[in-house]
């Protein structure tokens, strides 16, 4: 692997200590205002179907810099804050080694 910055995963795990809709409708403002930052390739937010207080929120990144910078911008904390209101997270960043879309496997 050569030395270009790898796209990044960043997985964030929430448990929900309110309404479902409440969390969701917060994490959709949180969204509009992430998907305006720069690096972003997209997320999903998906809610468990066995548990309906537990989501997964995958966003995928150009690198970890353009994350750390995302999440370093002073309008990023009211929404940090407005989530830690309605639900507890656990988030890990991962480097992309595999992926597979439309119908092809690729190694990074």
């Amino acid at each position: 692997m050569d030395n270009q910055p790898t796209s990044v995963t960043f997985v964030n795990r929430f448990t929900v200590t309110g309404e479902p809709k409440e969390f969701e409708e917060a994490f959709a403002r949180t969204a509009e205002f992430m998907t305006r930052q720069p690096g972003i390739l997209g997320y999903t937010l998906s809610q468990d179907t066995e548990d309906p207080q537990r989501f997964v929120n995958i966003a995928r990144w150009k690198n970890a810099q353009s994350l750390r910078a995302a999440v370093s911008d002073p309008g990023f904390q009211s929404h940090v804050g407005e989530l830690r209101k309605l639900a507890t997270s656990e988030s890990r960043l991962y480097a992309e080694r595999q992926r597979y879309l439309d119908g092809g496997v690729t190694a990074s």
